[in-house]
């Protein structure tokens, strides 16, 4: 009941699978008792990720065990992806994961196999092909993009490719780039993006590196690549995968008339969240050394917005000056 989303999260598979022997097991049970049939629905709700249905369900009680982890180790290692390979052969090619062990390299059959190139479908190697994806990092990463069923199926099967250093770069790359290309706004995309950047930081710099090139450079967008992109940033501070500090690159005093429209939007969505999103959002930039963005967000939303605002929204402006 308390875990089982974050089991989900963290590996979707296993828990499909255990779902899936559960299933097998249920059918052949003829008398079901009042909590049998609560674990059967509460594990339905989890495989639906659907929290309203969980009896009972808190997250307090598991971020409070969180926070008293994260309190008694003080700093969190690294991360540094131990597959179960790795440990099953760890007797016979050491512990590349200890500083200081020795470490036989991949040189066998077996290792070779599994580094060898993915396959994937023709046409979505036809389609890679389409959108520039010109290198085996990027088509890879484009195809499995293309064709997982969730975010989640997304990240396990990105896991899978075991990409080093700069490739992991790639997976931001081209789901930003997809995103923007998109006829519609996706959340898919969003969604992928902020799981991999609460995975770990390398991938929260990368996004930031991402949207700094887009923000430098409004003039090149399309209108549809514009729309997509206020919204793909809108929904990425509301979640707080990244922070307004990422508009730290304009300078809202020179902005040019025809960018004015972007921030406009991107502003408007942000404070058509509720009143406690609202806070969060513009209060997690107040304690940042960041008066010149402060002070240039202040001004252009007194500007260019309040005039065009009513209701909540104005509300909710008043709210953020204040977070300033």
């Amino acid at each position: 009941k308390s875990v089982g989303v974050d089991i989900r999260k963290d590996d979707p598979q296993a828990l499909k699978d255990i779902i899936q022997i559960v299933n097998e097991k249920v059918s052949k049970v003829k008398e079901k008792s009042s909590r049998f049939t609560w674990f059967v629905e509460t594990l339905t709700a989890v495989k639906n990720n659907n929290v309203n249905k969980i009896p009972n369900y808190d997250k307090s009680d598991i971020l409070d065990i969180q926070r008293a982890f994260k309190a008694t180790v003080k700093a969190n290692p690294p991360n540094l992806q131990v597959t179960l390979t790795d440990l099953k052969e760890a007797t016979t090619k050491g512990r590349w994961w200890v500083v200081g062990a020795a470490w036989v390299g991949n040189d066998n059959a077996e290792d070779k196999k599994r580094a060898s190139v993915t396959e994937f479908d023709s046409r979505l190697l036809t389609l890679a092909k389409k959108n520039h994806m010109n290198t085996e990092v990027r088509r890879n990463v484009f195809c499995v993009l293309m064709s997982s069923e969730d975010y989640e199926h997304c990240f396990e099967q990105m896991m899978k490719l075991n990409l080093k250093d700069k490739q992991e770069r790639e997976i931001i790359h081209v789901t930003v780039l997809c995103a923007l290309k998109c006829k519609s706004y996706n959340p898919y995309y969003t969604s992928v993006i902020a799981k991999f950047c609460g995975f770990s930081k390398n991938y929260q710099v990368t996004t930031q590196f991402s949207l700094w090139d887009r923000l430098k450079d409004l003039k090149s967008l399309t209108p549809n690549k514009l729309s997509n992109l206020t919204k793909l940033l809108s929904s990425l501070i509301a979640t707080k995968t990244m922070s307004l500090a990422v508009l730290k690159v304009v300078n809202f005093a020179e902005i040019d008339t025809d960018d004015v429209s972007f921030f406009k939007d991107l502003f408007t969505s942000l404070l058509s969240n509720s009143e406690g999103v609202v806070t969060d959002i513009f209060g997690r930039v107040q304690p940042l050394p960041l008066d010149s963005l402060k002070n240039g967000m202040k001004v252009f939303m007194k500007h260019f917005l309040k005039p065009d605002l009513n209701g909540n929204e104005l509300k909710n402006l008043k709210i953020a000056l204040k977070c300033f």
